[in-house]
């Protein structure tokens, strides 16, 4: 017969730090809410209006006070465009829909490609994502224009079967602020594509 000695204060300790992990793990996912929330209103937007485009099979919410227009393209590669920008011309940027049979990771390496041609980085960073439970890519760059000016980037790339959605934020390195990707976060984090 075996005799079990169980130590009661380190059983516990043990307990009250599996309840305290419990309780902190609980709040983190609230004060995580509440954080974007604070981003959204420390930068005036205070609704988000929703979009719905391709057959209402594509979704997603801008902030009211943003203008959006919407672009065609000839083609068959972009299937949705539509540019956006602040009140103030602070935020611009735009959303896409992609039907593009390549792998992501391929696309991005050859975007990056043309465009240093094109641009000088001052950074560039390419982040595996999840986002509503897609796969997915955030490109984070900080690009040098002709006229000496920088401007950073934070695009989204998702993927979704044989498309892609892109969400496109740039912003001048004199105008961001440090909350602005958590708003271009909580923004992607809107979106619903349904097939």
């Amino acid at each position: 017969m075996k005799v079990i000695i169980i130590n009661r204060k380190r059983l516990g300790v043990t307990i009250i730090i599996i309840g305290l992990m419990l309780v902190l793990f609980s709040l983190e996912r609230n004060f995580d809410a509440r954080l974007k929330f604070t981003a959204l209103i420390q930068n005036n937007i205070n609704s988000l209006v929703q979009y719905e485009v391709l057959d209402k099979k594509f979704s997603y919410k801008l902030p009211a006070e943003w203008s959006a227009k919407e672009q065609k393209f000839p083609g068959n590669e972009i299937i949705y465009h539509n540019d956006f920008n602040t009140k103030d011309s602070k935020i611009h940027g735009f959303v896409e829909v992609w039907d593009l049979n390549m792998e992501l990771k391929d696309f991005l390496k050859e975007s990056k490609k043309i465009s240093s041609e094109q641009n000088l980085y001052k950074s560039y960073e390419i982040k595996p994502v999840k986002i509503n439970n897609r796969d997915g890519y955030l490109v984070e760059y900080t690009i040098i224009t002709s006229s000496n000016k920088a401007y950073k980037g934070y695009e989204y790339f998702i993927k979704d079967k044989n498309k892609f959605i892109r969400f496109s934020f740039f912003v001048s390195e004199d105008n961001f602020k440090e909350n602005m990707p958590t708003i271009f976060k909580t923004i992607v984090q809107t979106f619903d594509y349904k097939e």
